[in-house]
């Protein structure tokens, strides 16, 4: 069961550890904006369609990115300073916190993607405008939160492994890759594609390209479709994660070794 009250203050303390430590602003906004301006770099000689194609994977990355990378050291964070076990022990559900955590991170994702579609608008001359504004937002809400759920499955690994750093670097990029945000999904080998079917991102992220690029819709889903998908894979992956969570948070206690760092 979660907790919309504990998921607020877990969003608060997050924003609050963002601000006062400013070493997140480098892996949460500066290491996504190099990648994506060094992939503009890369398309630059392109134009049209593609451009701004690179320019919509530059944003799912940065939301992505900074969701898996600050959520896995959340974790990390509350067993280096011992305050762990004194969540686990409150009557909210750590899915909850966690989940409040990965929204915050996600939501930072999304300050990254806007200003790679600014500097890609007046630095690069990238002409951003999308086919449909409306339909655009909200394929964008939908992704954010597909990509904090997406999240919320790993952090529960994160409550029974101390390598969550090592964890979240191998997962970053693959994951990403499989999405299919920046690479066509029909560029990948055929074996991938039951993987790349089974992530949210990858139907939020056609979900935007349709919105934006006129024309694209290489698998015939229609926005509806595609977004449909979003959230289907979405509620799929939210109840794998809350079974998740309640698995290994027992497994964790059992074991006693929730402080062991």
């Amino acid at each position: 069961m979660m907790s919309v009250r504990a998921m607020k203050a877990a969003l608060k303390q997050q924003a609050i550890h963002f601000f006062v430590d400013p070493q997140w602003v480098i892996p949460s906004i500066i290491a996504p904006f190099i990648f994506t301006t060094v992939t503009l770099f890369l398309f630059r000689h392109t134009g049209g369609d593609l451009m701004l194609y690179a320019v919509l994977g530059g944003g799912v990355l940065g939301m992505w990115g900074n969701t898996i990378h600050s959520s896995s050291w959340s974790i990390g964070y509350d067993r280096m300073n011992g305050t762990l076990e004194a969540i686990m022990v409150t009557p909210a559900p750590l899915s909850s916190v966690v989940f409040g955590r990965c929204l915050w991170n996600a939501f930072l994702g999304l300050l990254n993607a806007l200003a790679v579609f600014l500097v890609a608008q007046f630095a690069f001359g990238i002409d951003v405008t999308v086919r449909d504004p409306l339909g655009f937002l909200v394929a964008l809400a939908a992704t954010l939160l597909s990509l904090a759920v997406l999240g919320m499955v790993f952090g529960a690994f994160y409550v029974v492994t101390r390598a969550s750093s090592a964890l979240f670097q191998m997962l970053e990029y693959p994951i990403y890759v499989l999405s299919g945000a920046m690479f066509p999904l029909v560029v990948l080998p055929e074996w991938s594609r039951p993987f790349s079917y089974a992530l949210p991102a990858t139907w939020g992220a056609e979900a935007l390209k349709i919105a934006s690029l006129p024309g694209y819709d290489p698998l015939g889903l229609g926005y509806m479709g595609a977004l449909g998908l979003t959230a289907l894979t979405t509620l799929v992956f939210l109840l794998v994660s809350l079974w998740l969570f309640s698995f290994l948070e027992g497994r964790a206690k059992v074991n006693g070794t929730l402080v062991r760092y």
